[in-house]
């Protein structure tokens, strides 16, 4: 099996600014015997549409291609992925269905590797790739190197989740004990009048502080201010 160099493993995990975490993370892939990696940071927000951020160091022929008329939606890959958290082997018979996505592929240089996928809690994705001109990967590889592509994956998907998420996402609001004791109620399916009875307060006095939740979290009703707060882990 092979051990990365402890000094290339305390950079990366030391460092935060989001472009230079890659680069490192694109040496290690390279220690691997793997030319090029990609990322693909999908972030949900509450009320908003997903956000996604594209890392890689694949040819601009290949990038280029992908934009223009939407052709990443062709990857097979990606797509399985999505569904699952296990390594996801580009083969022949996986693009079946898309065989000019492959060609095409191919001839960037992006002919053996493998796409695989985390959900954090918040359901935030992070789908990360390997892949190389030649070389076949056979499955004694994938089972001895799935591991560390799966922690470099681990590693951009906390670092530049947290980086995306801070510039997009305010700091939580400052609520008060009780507003979120009311909101965790809430949340439960509890109604104002079950969060009185639990609470021992008035169900005048839970109106008002949902009323409060409600203005902190910019929210349309109740619902949405349930759901931000989730999404966000505030509860």
């Amino acid at each position: 099996m092979f051990h990365w160099k402890p000094e290339h493993l305390e950079a990366f995990v030391s460092e935060r600014a989001p472009q230079k975490l890659f680069d490192i993370a694109v040496h290690l892939a390279q220690d691997l015997g793997m030319d090029y990696l990609g990322l693909n940071l999908r972030i949900q927000i509450a009320t908003q549409t997903p956000r996604v951020y594209l890392y890689s160091n694949y040819p601009n022929e290949w990038i280029e291609r992908c934009q223009r008329d939407e052709f990443y939606k062709q990857d097979a890959a990606a797509e399985a992925s999505h569904r699952s958290t296990l390594p996801v082997l580009w083969t022949d018979d996986l693009y079946r269905e898309a065989p000019q996505f492959r060609e095409a592929a191919r001839r960037c240089g992006l002919r053996h590797g493998w796409t695989q996928s985390l959900h954090d809690l918040q359901h935030n994705e992070s789908q990360i790739s390997v892949a190389r001109p030649t070389g076949c990967i056979d499955m004694a590889e994938l089972y001895d190197k799935a591991g560390s592509v799966q922690w470099l994956c681990h590693t951009l998907h906390a670092v530049l989740g947290e980086h995306h998420l801070t510039a997009l996402c305010p700091a939580q609001p400052k609520m008060s004990e009780r507003e979120l004791e009311v909101l965790k109620w809430s949340a439960a399916g509890k109604t104002a009048a079950d969060v009185a009875c639990i609470l021992s307060l008035s169900q005048s006095t839970v109106n008002f502080h949902i009323r409060s939740v409600i203005t902190k979290t910019n929210a349309a009703n109740k619902a949405g201010a349930i759901a931000i707060a989730a999404l966000r882990g505030w509860i």
